[in-house]
This record gives structure tokens, C-alpha cells and sequence, in this order.
């Protein structure tokens, strides 16, 4: 009996220490996978980058709480960090995964690792300014690769480059004149951003302005010249040519303190092309139209006393025609004296011996024409003695006749209808005077129109008188005749001399229907 019992207790005792070597082999298995450019350190792992120590087995007595493991990142790529774990029992820090190994089977932690390195950008060189583009350069770098630069204006994307980093052209042509803001931003693969300092900078769509200094409309040299005025200070450069009508010559610099010239060898219609540009390319194009003409104007005398020939004391009136291409100015002149304004007449009351006018037609490009004529004025003819002297004088004769002629001449203007634009070519007046007279009428009106003409009568009468208007008086006379629908009022005013040398003189207020 008592040997059964020591067997008994030897059974037990062999059963209680079975049971406790079973509890001591628990086993458990950690198992970690690294993504990306990083490792993970901890007891017995040596994970990622190449390493492939990547799992953990540890035996433990299962009575006691199962061991845990920490994992650590370590030996991370420059740039790259740990975004994300999956697997852990807790995470004190995303640099610290805790997790307890399993009683039985194999536990999986999974670690992420990204690029997590913005790229960096700065922008190395742009335009001083803006126009319709704008050239920048820049210099973009990342711990992977840039995949992508954005170019901003004004906080707007204008332009997105996917390679070739290290230039380009904006279009600003949609961007308002004034100041601006430049900027731009890389991006990598990860879609990390980074952004380069911002520059303010003008922008300027105003084509700057140049022009002529009384450029020539028509020359007969044999080279036409041109100045510029002063160039406003946003003109960077000008360029020039002179060319052929329809023609397209190559442009030279110009827009100096000298005039620039061309020879212009043939005549016709010229024009002279020039561009101002400032410094941001953008660019005034102008034309300015001129005519070589090296042809002087045909003219000749329509009537009047042939040269040479001898006249009568009185009037002395001549008219001519005169054609060109261009506007003319025509000149006279009586016995070489003071010149005056003609326009296809002149008129002259003259006294006895040699007289002279001369015709001066001059075109706008310089040529000239002169017409001359010389006339002698002969003596007043002396009638002599009375032929048949009356037989019975008067027997009581005034011993001392007053004969002289204090009266002044009466004098009377009438004006004929006609209409503004008939004023053009001449102005028709009559001067009725009640004596020999002569001496000159003079018509005025608003805005700076006038007219001037001689009077000579032999004997009393009425003279019919034509009063053509200078150049400037008809320019004047056609810009009224568009512009205006009322009536144009004149004034007329008449001096005529009779022979004892009585002035008379009369005044006429009429009017130019429109």
C-alpha cells in the first residue's frame, strides 16, 4: 500500500512538470515588409534597402504576456520618410511601431516609405520687362526627379513644362499693363511641390511713339532726308527705309540726331518706312507717302499784251495757265519789284515808259517755272491848237478859271449771287464809279478769307472784277463749303483815286449762299 501511494505521487509530480515544459515552448513569428527607398530596424530584423533579414521567431512560456517587438525606420533614403504602417499594436510615433508576436502562426507588419522631399526651384533670370512674352530662366533640382514646372503670372498658371527645365517664353499677351508677379513651382513624382521667390515685373503692351520733324510731302533732289524729333524715352530703337511705292527694302537703324537719307534715283511715288520698338519688343510701323518730281510745271501766257509791244497809259492785264502734278504757288512781280500772291492773272495800272512782270510757278517739290513780259506805255497823245477855233469866243471869258477838282469820285460796290464753293476760283463783284478812277477793293470775311483785286476804269463805268483766293484762302473757302450749311458773310470795301487825286469810297455787306 505505501509503495502504490509513492507511485501515485511520483505520477502526479511527473504530470505537473509535463505540464509546465508544455507552457515554456510557446512560439511565435513577426513578419516585416518595407515599401519603398527605407529600412526597418529591431531585434533580430534588419529589413528593406537589401537587407532580407525581414523575420522574427521567439519561444516563449505562455503563462506570461506574449514579447513584443519595436520596429524602428533606419537607413532611410536621403528624402525619403515613413508615411504610413499597417499591422502595429500601437504607434507612440510614426518613427515607433509596437507590436506583440502571436501565440501561434506568423504576424505581418507592413511599413510605407515615400519621397516626402519637395523639390526646390529658383527662377536664375528674366526680362527686365514684358510685352506680349516673357524669357525666363531657371534652374529646378529634387533627391528623385522633377516631373513637372509651373510657370505663374499673377498667381495664374500660364505655362506647364514636363521636361527640358531650364528656360522658356511666357505668353502675356492677356496680361494687363503694370505690375505683375513671377513665380514659379516643381513638382516630383509624389506630387511634393516646392516654389521659387516671387519677382514683380512691368508689364508694358504700349507700342512707343515716333515721329517726323516737318517731313518733306515732295523733293527733286537726288536724295530724300528725313529727322526725327526728339524720341520719346520708352523708344528703344527705330528702324528705317525709303523705298519704291509697293515695294518692301531691308530696314537700317535710324532715329538719331542725324537725319537718315536714301538716294531716291527715279521719279515717282516714295514712301518712307520706319518702326519705333522699346524694349520689350513691342513696335510702332509707320508710313510716311512723299513724291520725287524733278519736272518743272508747264506754263504759259493766255493773254494779254505780247511781249514787247507798246500799250496805252492805263490797265495792263495779263492772264497764264500753269499745270503739275503737284500743288503750286505762283509769284509776281511788276518791274522787278516787291513780289505778291498771283493766282493766273495780274493787273496793273501803269504810267508811261518800260514796264516788266514776272510770273514765278513754283511746285511743291521745288521745281519752277518763270514767265516774263515787257511792255512799253506810250506817251498820252497831245491833240495840238484847236483846229476850228469858235469865231465868237465867249466876249467876257473869267479872267481866272477855277479849274480845279476837289469832288471825290462817287463810288458804288454790287455784289452778284454766287455761291461758297464758287469762291474757290474767284470772287465776281462790279465797281461802278462816276469818273476815271482806279485803285483797289478789298473783301473780307470770318475765319480768315480774303480777297484783293485792282480797279482801272478810263472813263466812268463799271468794271467787272474777278477776285481769285490765294492757296490758303481756298483751303480755308473748301473746309467751309463741307462743314458748314449757313451763308459765309463778307464785307466788301472799295479806295478808287480819281485824276486830281480824290479818294472815294464805298462799302458793300453781302453774302455767299452755302
Amino acid at each position: 500500500m505505501k509503495k502504490f501511494l509513492i507511485t501515485a505521487a511520483a505520477l502526479l509530480a511527473f504530470a505537473f512538470a509535463t505540464q509546465s515544459a508544455q507552457a515554456a515552448s510557446v512560439q511565435g513569428e513577426i513578419k516585416v515588409v518595407a515599401y519603398g527607398q527605407g529600412m526597418l530596424l529591431a531585434p533580430g530584423i534588419d529589413c528593406g534597402g537589401g537587407h532580407t533579414d525581414c523575420t522574427e521567431t521567439v519561444t516563449w512560456d505562455d503563462s506570461g504576456p506574449a514579447p513584443t517587438l519595436s520596429l524602428f525606420p533606419h537607413g532611410t533614403k536621403t528624402g525619403w520618410g515613413i508615411t504610413s504602417w499597417s499591422g502595429c499594436d500601437s504607434l507612440p510615433s510614426m518613427n515607433d511601431c509596437r507590436v506583440a508576436f502571436p501565440s501561434s502562426g506568423t504576424r505581418t507588419v507592413f511599413a510605407y516609405f515615400f519621397d516626402v522631399a519637395a523639390p526646390t526651384a529658383f527662377i536664375s533670370g528674366y526680362s527686365t520687362a514684358a510685352g506680349d512674352e516673357l524669357h525666363v530662366n531657371l534652374q529646378v533640382s529634387d533627391n528623385e526627379a522633377v516631373t513637372k514646372v509651373e510657370f505663374l503670372v499673377n498667381d495664374e498658371v500660364v505655362l506647364t513644362q514636363t521636361g527640358n527645365f531650364g528656360n522658356a517664353t511666357l505668353d502675356t499677351s492677356q496680361v494687363p499693363e503694370g505690375e505683375a508677379v513671377l513665380k514659379i513651382r516643381a513638382y516630383d513624382a509624389n506630387r511634393n511641390m516646392g516654389e521659387s521667390a516671387s519677382h514683380t515685373i512691368p508689364v508694358d503692351h504700349t507700342a512707343p511713339v515716333a515721329s517726323l520733324d516737318s517731313p518733306l510731302t515732295a523733293t527733286n533732289a537726288a536724295t530724300a532726308a528725313f529727322t526725327f524729333k526728339e524720341l520719346d524715352p520708352d523708344v528703344w530703337g527705330v528702324d528705317c527705309a525709303i523705298q519704291r511705292v509697293g515695294e518692301t527694302d531691308e530696314m537700317n537703324p535710324c532715329g538719331d540726331w542725324e537725319p537718315y537719307s536714301e538716294e531716291v534715283p527715279a521719279e515717282g511715288d516714295w514712301e518712307l518706312v520706319f518702326e519705333a520698338r522699346d524694349m520689350v519688343g513691342n513696335i510702332t510701323r509707320t508710313v510716311h507717302p512723299f513724291v520725287v518730281d524733278r519736272t518743272a510745271p508747264e506754263a504759259a501766257f493766255a493773254s494779254g499784251p505780247d511781249d514787247g509791244s507798246e500799250v496805252d497809259p492805263g490797265l495792263v492785264e495779263y492772264s497764264w495757265t500753269a499745270s503739275d502734278g503737284l500743288t503750286t504757288t505762283q509769284l509776281c512781280s511788276w518791274d522787278e519789284g516787291a513780289t505778291f500772291e498771283c493766282e493766273g492773272t495780274a493787273s496793273m495800272s501803269l504810267g508811261t515808259g518800260p514796264h516788266s512782270l514776272k510770273v514765278e510757278i513754283t511746285d511743291l517739290a521745288g521745281n519752277a517755272t518763270t514767265l516774263t513780259r515787257t511792255v512799253t506805255v506810250k506817251d498820252p497823245v497831245d491833240p495840238g491848237p484847236d483846229p476850228d477855233p469858235d469865231p465868237d469866243p465867249d466876249p467876257d471869258p473869267d479872267p481866272d478859271p477855277d479849274t480845279t477838282d476837289r469832288t471825290a469820285p462817287v463810288v458804288k460796290l454790287i455784289a452778284l449771287k454766287q455761291r461758297v464753293i464758287a469762291l474757290g476760283k474767284a470772287l465776281r463783284l462790279k465797281v461802278r464809279c462816276n469818273e476815271s478812277c482806279s485803285g483797289r477793293v478789298v473783301v473780307k470775311g470770318k475765319r480768315g478769307i480774303s480777297f484783293a483785286g485792282r480797279v482801272y476804269l478810263a472813263e466812268a463805268g463799271v468794271a467787272k472784277l474777278k477776285l481769285r483766293p490765294t492757296a490758303k484762302v481756298r483751303k480755308r473757302v473748301s473746309r467751309i463749303a463741307l462743314r458748314s450749311l449757313r451763308p459765309l458773310g463778307l464785307t466788301a470795301r472799295a479806295s478808287l483815286r480819281d485824276k486830281a487825286g480824290n479818294i472815294g469810297m464805298a462799302t458793300l455787306k453781302f453774302r455767299a449762299t452755302a
